[in-house]
């Protein structure tokens, strides 16, 4: 665990700002989404109209509809009609189960909190109720229980895809005995892999890392309360460490912990610490490996993420000239995700800055 200050020192003198809120830990539902360590209901709104769907070679038209902001929702029946997924409502709790064989995934109408085996995490597409039929975000739901999403915008179609992913089921441990200070964690552990030493090894990392942000936590924890006097107003503390699993193929897995904590103020300050494995080994995957050994790595990655902050028009705090040796990683589909922490080039607005190049763009030596 590398617990990254988030300002680096060349920028310390004009940000000003104490030990604990120059750290970053905790929860973010993935890449994209915005961090939330706590539920809360969204109000969406459906346009219902049916879906045009094509299920490998087989199209259809499936019960569904828009949300305000874009996003499609299919009907809770197609799951298990034409995706052979199981699905069930439950009258007395109001909540929704999705399961294959080695997912379950739970939900409630409104509501940004998700379960899945066991390990909670937030969206912004919750489930709808509309008429008494259930709606739930397509992508969103389909990419957490291992699907490939796309859509041709000509012919207003929406192509699903399963993707074969590694034999194995990812359960989740939960850390909260200090939920009561604000202080949550959760990690994953890999269960049935056919490699079972290769797992342990990366079972024991994640349990490691994890005891570390407890431990560092608690640490920060005693210094927020130590900085506060009686003449200060109540302030809130919160340090939540979550994470995300963005690639399960092909014999590896990546994955990134979510850091978020707040100390008081405007925001709170957030983070992601990736880590991706050789499930043959159990050894961590380097950047290099990832790039296919490349000996150009460095300067594709770095071409790459110069044109696209040229594409994007972004204002840097400082110029970008080059990955570091450690440079931070995961793999997402066919491309591997370079990212830079907050304040590091861009301000705090534009969040993580991620850059994916495709993995075809690396040679092999």
């Amino acid at each position: 665990m590398k617990l990254r200050n988030l300002y680096p020192k060349k920028r310390a003198s004009w940000l000003k700002l104490s030990l604990a809120a120059a750290f970053v830990l905790a929860v973010l539902p993935s890449a994209n989404e915005t961090a939330q360590a706590e539920d809360y209901t969204a109000e969406v709104q459906l346009n219902l109209a049916p879906l045009h769907v094509q299920i490998s070679d087989k199209t259809m038209q499936v019960p569904g509809g828009l949300s305000t902001e874009g996003d499609s929702y299919v009907g809770l029946a197609f799951l298990s009609q034409q995706l052979g997924l199981t699905t069930s409502w439950d009258d007395t709790t109001r909540i929704v189960t999705v399961s294959s064989a080695n997912k379950t995934m739970k939900m409630s109408n409104q509501s940004s909190a998700y379960e899945m085996n066991g390990h909670r995490f937030y969206s912004s597409k919750p489930p709808v109720i509309v008429e008494g039929s259930t709606y739930l975000p397509l992508r969103f739901l389909l990419e957490q229980m291992g699907y490939s999403i796309g859509y041709s915008a000509a012919d207003k179609l929406i192509s699903i895809q399963p993707i074969k992913e590694n034999a194995l089921k990812l359960t989740n441990v939960s850390i909260d005995d200090r939920k009561e200070d604000g202080i949550t964690i959760q990690y994953p552990q890999i269960e049935g892999w056919t490699n079972t030493a290769a797992s342990a090894k990366i079972n024991a990392f994640w349990k490691a890392e994890a005891l570390k942000y407890a431990a560092a936590g608690q640490e920060l924890l005693k210094e927020f309360k130590a900085e506060q006097t009686a003449d200060m107003p109540e302030l809130r503390f919160a340090f939540d460490v979550n994470y995300t699993v963005t690639y399960n193929q092909q014999n590896k897995l990546s994955m990134h912990f979510d850091t978020y904590q707040y100390t008081g103020g405007a925001h709170g300050m957030y983070d992601m610490e990736a880590h991706t494995f050789d499930l043959s080994t159990g050894e961590e995957i380097t950047l290099k490996q990832a790039a296919l050994g490349d000996p150009n790595y460095k300067q594709i990655i770095n071409e790459e993420i110069k044109k696209q902050i040229k594409e994007r028009d972004y204002v840097l705090l400082e110029p970008f000239e080059t990955i570091s040796d450690d440079q931070r990683f995961f793999l997402l589909d066919n491309d591997i995700v370079v990212y830079f922490a907050l304040y590091e080039y861009t301000p705090y607005a534009l969040g993580i800055p991620e850059f994916s190049i495709p993995v075809s763009r690396f040679k092999s030596p």
